[in-house]
């Protein structure tokens, strides 16, 4: 038998924001950890791991003269920065393409500063990982990955983990977490060798030896120089790095033939995710979806207005993503962090919609400019369509007239297409014409281009087969119709071929008893649900409906509270309530039925003042399946139903809870009919009994209540008593997701399309595509200028898991395309790139993630 290795490794784990700020974090890192590191690399032989480039930007900012001295280090292969990010993500609830740009910030610059590839994914503390890691790790040049949680079987620690596309990446879990070696006391070393051995599939052991913000030991080479005179000949220890361990253990793998797990690691048999996670501190959750989705529509018209006019607002698109990367952070966005922490985010979040506010019409301005030409038409309005397809949505606007210019709007007018406008509020001036209006109308725009639309002061004409009614408390379109009842503000939904789709947008309040990382109650039943469920006590109460009428849509309106003591609150299927005391929760619904698009729409406002509840919104079916889809990063996950009832969950370190997190949309669905559930930064789900969750909010006051995964450090911002606003879909379909297409109407929902009203004098094109990508399955994820500045990146991925022959057409003919990697490096590529004039075809493999640089 070969003799074992041990790779102890020395590493400070670092958390940019956990129980200190941030400045309290870089202090602990830059002048006490790191500045020892540099002394004992100078003494003994010593190696180190660096995580994440942050830290060392911030070094290289504030400490130059230690900056030099690690610098050194790192150059000589004494320290190894592995993981390589900018900081080191969530990887579940951030965008896929804020993933990317961790990678891209944090490898670009460990090239640039020390000429060091990064070959290590060093996943030491996000919670879970999501299926499409080993493609991202691998083609953003990663050889191996290490990682700490979510992994579903114990044995071995070594395997080859494939993601969605099929791609493998070497991986190993820390079956003891990143302390395996903290404590060097011969004894405990001797523990954790055997328990890490049982476990390897190869003689190389890999032990970790470190903590978060811990300082490094300089005993430790007297430590290992003990080991190996007593126990030497058994197992050799060395002090080592990450790299050292893997490329040894490489060349004994593949004599050791290791098994292949796929998917997604996220599961709590033998480590902690922390799912209730997110749901805590719910504005983080909407501020980075909303944020992402803005950042990214805004980098996609820059890239146009580059190629148009060579004007890219680079140092603006960088300080937001900055921004959005640090809010991406692994303690940040699940929102585990003491209060005082989130200061800075706010601070964050300010600067981002302050400067994307004033950006995002700059941009345009400039793609206006450029695009204005004799031979085209005049207009009022020009709307922008971010997404890769020809897409319908709402649209509202605000628009401002001279004096006697508009009298009234009946609808608009694009070429030969008229439609129907809503006019929402407006103000005039004394001669009756319009000094203001908002106007909201369904808007039907080329794949990632622009329509021009006129004024029309008679109404439109219309296409028979159009329709809104309301018949009753019945609301029906072409679609399905929607049955609301006024006593509760709940809703049927039923097909038009009479399928009974749902009934919901409940609110179900529960009992909160856990913290920060879990949900935990005591009652097996909610504190109250809008339909009666509950305890005795308290109640629900509609006290005021109303619906709104237009052309276009149906907006129900409903107001309701939650009362905690409702009196007389026995024999109440008898008596009448008579008082009603300790309203704790205060609620306006609307529920938006349009006439031309195929979903229905719910904006939820929530005032909450109940300091330990969680409430959710429930929509139930009468589907009996085993498991459903849920949106991921670039592709779709299948997760099972009842999932907190698993009856072989009992010796799980985190027993199941049936709760997981979804990337903008879920759906359930038996194959004959379904319902795609949509929302907007609300990623924490569940499915039970056939019904559908949404986790709105919990109210929680401690970081950690038991101690175990964090200091018992009072959160009272945590407890949510604020103001929110959620906004989230329904999509009732026939068939599955795929069908249906899903992934589509969710991107409709989050991407908006943004509308301008032109000046005066101005004439366009009426209508225009940039960039266009088929078929349906092929979304387009990222437009922005290469970080070389040579030419611009493409990136798209398939969203069905079938192979694809893609077609792009581009608004001009490319001069060159080549297919690159996510550090928009040049790849290896054997596929046929068939260019003709402004097409460009290629095959893609299911759920891969192409990018093409792309020179015009």
């Amino acid at each position: 038998m070969k003799k074992d290795t041990i790779y102890l490794v020395p590493h400070a784990h670092f958390d940019a924001l956990w129980v200190f700020t941030k400045e309290e974090h870089l202090y602990i890192n830059l002048m006490l950890v790191l500045r020892t590191v540099a002394e004992l690399i100078d003494q003994v032989d010593f190696r180190f791991v660096i995580e994440q480039t942050y830290l060392l930007e911030e070094m290289e900012k504030r400490c130059p003269e230690l900056f030099s001295r690690i610098s050194d280090a790192i150059k000589a292969g004494k320290i190894e920065i592995a993981d390589g990010e900018y900081l080191m993500a969530d990887t579940m609830l951030p965008d896929g393409e804020t993933l990317i740009r961790e990678i891209l910030t944090g490898k670009r610059y460990a090239k640039q500063r020390f000429g060091v590839d990064v070959p290590v994914m060093w996943q030491a503390d996000s919670f879970g990982l999501n299926a499409q890691l080993p493609q991202i790790y691998k083609k953003a040049g990663y050889r191996y990955v290490a990682f700490r949680r979510g992994v579903p079987e114990r044995k071995p620690s070594e395997f080859l983990w494939e993601g969605l596309d099929g791609t493998r990446i070497l991986a190993h879990w820390m079956p003891l977490g990143y302390r395996a070696g903290l404590d060097l006391n011969m004894a405990k070393l001797e523990e954790s060798y055997k328990e890490l051995k049982e476990l390897a599939a190869t003689s190389h052991i890999l032990m970790p030896s470190g903590d978060e913000v811990t300082l490094p030991q300089p005993d430790m080479p007297d430590a290992v120089r003990a080991w190996n005179e007593e126990k030497g000949d058994v197992a050799v220890m060395k002090i080592a790095t990450p790299g050292e361990f893997f490329e040894a253990m490489e060349k004994e793998a593949e004599e050791a033939n290791l098994e292949v797990r796929k998917g997604e690691m996220y599961s709590g048999r033998y480590s902690r995710v922390f799912p209730s996670c997110s749901s805590s501190r719910m504005w983080l959750k909407l501020g980075l979806c909303n944020y992402e989705c803005w950042l990214l529509r805004c980098e996609r018209w820059a890239t146009v207005a580059y190629l148009l006019r060579g004007f890219y607002p680079f140092d603006d698109l960088l300080g937001c993503w900055q921004k959005i990367l640090f809010s991406a952070f692994h303690d940040v966005i699940p929102g585990t962090g003491m209060d005082r922490g989130y200061e800075e985010i706010r601070q964050y979040m300010g600067y981002l919609r302050t400067t994307l506010f004033a950006l995002t019409p700059r941009i345009f301005n400039t793609i206006l400019a450029e695009e204005a030409t004799d031979d085209g038409e005049p207009g009022d309005i020009v709307v922008f369509n971010p997404l890769s397809w020809e897409a319908s949505t709402w649209v509202e606007m605000e628009m401002y007239f001279e004096r006697g210019r508009v009298v009234t709007i009946g609808g608009l007018k694009s070429g030969g297409e008229e439609i129907d406008v809503e006019l929402i509020k407006f103000a005039k001036h004394d001669d009756d014409s319009l000094r203001y209006a908002k106007i909201g109308f369904v808007a039907t725009v080329p794949a990632m281009g622009y329509k021009v639309y006129r004024i029309l002061e008679r109404k439109p004409r219309h296409r028979q087969w159009n329709y809104i009614l309301m018949r009753g408390n019945t609301i029906e379109n072409r679609f399905f119709s929607v049955e609301v009842d006024p006593a509760t503000g709940l809703i049927d939904v039923t097909s038009r071929s009479g399928k009974r789709i749902c009934r919901g947008n409940e609110l179900v309040l529960e009992e909160e008893t856990g913290d920060l990382y879990y949900h935990r109650q005591r009652l097996d039943i909610p504190l109250k649900t809008e339909s009666g469920e509950g305890v005795v006590y308290g109640a629900f109460r509609v006290d005021n409906f109303w619906v709104n009428k237009s052309p276009l849509r149906r907006v129900i309106n409903i107001e309701t509270n939650y009362f905690s003591l409702r009196w007389p609150y026995r024999l109440t299927d008898k008596l009448e309530p008579r008082l009603w005391r300790h309203k704790f929760l205060e609620c306006k619904k609307k529920i938006i039925i349009y006439r031309d698009i195929p979903r229905i729409d719910f904006i939820t406002f929530i005032e909450d003042k109940h300091p330990r509840a969680r409430l959710r919104i429930r929509f139930r079916t009468d589907m009996r399946v085993r498991d459903y889809a849920c949106g991921s990063q670039f592709g779709v996950v299948n997760r099972p139903t009842d999932h907190g009832r698993s009856e072989d969950a009992e010796d799980w370190v985190e027993p199941p809870s049936g709760i997981y997190p979804s990337l903008k949309w879920l759906d359930y669905s038996d194959g004959n009919k379904g319902v795609t559930v949509i929302h907007r930064g609300i990623p924490e789900n569940e499915i039970r009994d056939g019904d559908i969750y949404l986790t709105l909010l919990r109210s929680v006051s401690v970081l950690s209540s038991d101690g175990t995964s964090g200091p018992a450090i009072p959160v009272m911002d945590a407890q949510e008593l604020k103001k929110y606003v959620f906004r989230y879909s329904i999509y009732p379909h026939d068939g599955d997701w795929r069908a249906a297409a899903s992934y589509r109407r969710a991107l409709e929902f989050n991407c908006d399309m943004d509308a301008m009203q032109l000046p005066r004098g101005i004439k366009l094109p009426r209508k225009c595509s940039f960039i266009e990508i088929k078929p349906a399955n092929v979304i387009l994820a990222a437009l922005k200028r290469a970080e070389d500045e040579r030419g611009v990146i493409l990136r798209f991925y398939e969203t069905q898991g079938n192979v694809t022959d893609a077609e792009i057409t581009l608004f001009r003919a490319p001069k060159t395309v080549k297919v690159v990697n996510l550090l928009e490096e040049p790849e290896p590529d054997t596929r046929e790139l068939k260019i003709t004039g402004r097409r460009i075809e290629l095959t893609v493999k299911p759920f891969e993630i192409v990018s093409l640089r792309l020179i015009l």
